[in-house]
């Protein structure tokens, strides 16, 4: 399991991109089974109101519904069941000039978590798919230009 970084979603390869929707689907189904999720690398979900996944699974289905992608109203059914998230409904957030996803209340999206640090894990994990051919270049390429608003100085990953 695995949380993509929120800032690389929009340049996210379409194979990620859908693979960070069925993440979603069964983290809110862990979450419906144990009240909890327990894997490694999601634990520290369990450190934040699920305001923080709504707002990253709006994220996700903002990026799915740009490219034409299309869920299955069982996905959506499920959302509900899991977590009582309609993805009919949408979350409000907002974004400032350099990309920061900020909760109504003005907190952070994943404060603490989706932090530059853990930006930078995810951006070396996916420079290794693009220097393994496993993303196209350009792809790779588009997520060092989305991350640039902010970070300026990881163009230099290249």
């Amino acid at each position: 399991m695995r949380l993509w970084h929120y800032r690389i979603i929009p340049a996210l390869s379409r194979q990620h991109l859908l693979g960070q929707w069925r993440e979603c689907l069964a983290i809110t189904g862990a979450i419906r089974k144990n009240g909890r999720v327990n894997h490694a690398t999601v634990n520290r979900l369990n450190d934040f109101d699920l305001q923080h996944l709504f707002v990253y699974v709006e994220l996700v289905k903002r990026e799915m519904t740009r490219r034409g992608y299309k869920t299955s109203d069982k996905s959506h059914q499920k959302l509900i069941d899991d977590v009582e998230y309609d993805w009919t409904q949408p979350i409000s957030f907002s974004e400032n000039e350099v990309g920061d996803v900020l909760l109504t209340d003005g907190e952070p999206l994943f404060d603490g978590f989706h932090d530059k640090r853990y930006l930078l894990q995810n951006l070396y994990m996916m420079q290794e798919k693009a220097d393994t051919d496993q993303i196209e270049k350009k792809t790779w390429e588009q997520m060092l230009k989305q991350v640039a608003k902010k970070y300026p100085e990881f163009l230099k990953m290249k």
